[in-house]
């Protein structure tokens, strides 16, 4: 509930902030320039959307509140800013120089335009693939965490020595695989994860042999997996 109202606090800031800012800009446009031809109108009308922009471009930077995501959506927010900055000099030059032809205006302004959106595609395009990696990690860690743990708890509840070693041995091999996953190793995750069943029924069933060679197994498998890992990388 803090966090929510936190964030409401902060958005209606930003929002006056904004309006403040246009507020100022109107003031200055209309006060300063009295003669209003196309080419102003026109430049007025593009100084205008960039301030529109670049709200939506803040919005789409930081409306995750995933740290590495967020960290990502950085440069757009960047660019939204210089985009803005350009935009308003850009404007205000053919705002004082409304002689100038008003096809060279909308060229310009639209060229300048067209630049920032094509870089703020690229730039929401790589923080969706940073973030869609994100998510494949913390899903391949958590499979391999929940692994150790079943093996950990198996070690724990297990009387027999050299088993209650092998699982040992098990599971630091587990804890330091490489967490990453593709196509090369998903035959060999699906075998792990029934060869971790068949250990658990081993080891509650009281087959001692059986559990020893099922770790022996997935010791193996963990190495197969780390090393194609490793050539597909």
């Amino acid at each position: 509930m803090k966090n929510s109202n936190t964030k409401t606090k902060n958005t209606v800031g930003i929002a006056l902030i904004y309006v403040i800012l246009l507020g100022v800009f109107n003031l200055l446009v209309f006060t300063i320039f009295k003669t209003r031809t196309n080419v102003f109108w026109l430049s007025y009308a593009f100084m205008t959307l960039a301030f529109v922009v670049q709200i939506i471009s803040m919005f789409l930077s930081f409306k995750t509140a995933d740290v590495e995501t967020a960290f990502f959506g950085i440069p757009l927010a960047s660019f939204s800013i210089y985009y803005l900055c350009a935009a308003l000099i850009i404007g205000a030059l053919f705002m004082i120089f409304q002689q100038a032809s008003f096809t060279l205006a909308l060229v310009i302004q639209l060229l300048v335009l067209a630049a920032f959106l094509i870089i703020a595609i690229i730039s929401l395009m790589a923080r969706d693939t940073v973030q869609q990696i994100g998510e494949n990690i913390k899903e391949n860690v958590s499979n391999l965490k929940s692994v150790l743990v079943d093996i950990e708890l198996m070690r724990d509840s297990c009387s027999d020595p050299e088993l209650k070693e092998a699982l040992r041995k098990l599971s630091e091999t587990v804890k330091y695989s490489d967490p990453m996953t593709n196509d090369s190793v998903a035959s060999v995750d699906q075998r792990i994860m029934r060869k971790v069943s068949e250990l658990r029924i081993n080891i509650d069933d009281g087959q001692i042999a059986d559990a020893k060679q099922a770790c022996g197994e997935l010791e193996r498998m963990y190495i197969e997996r780390n090393k194609k890992l490793a050539i597909s990388k």
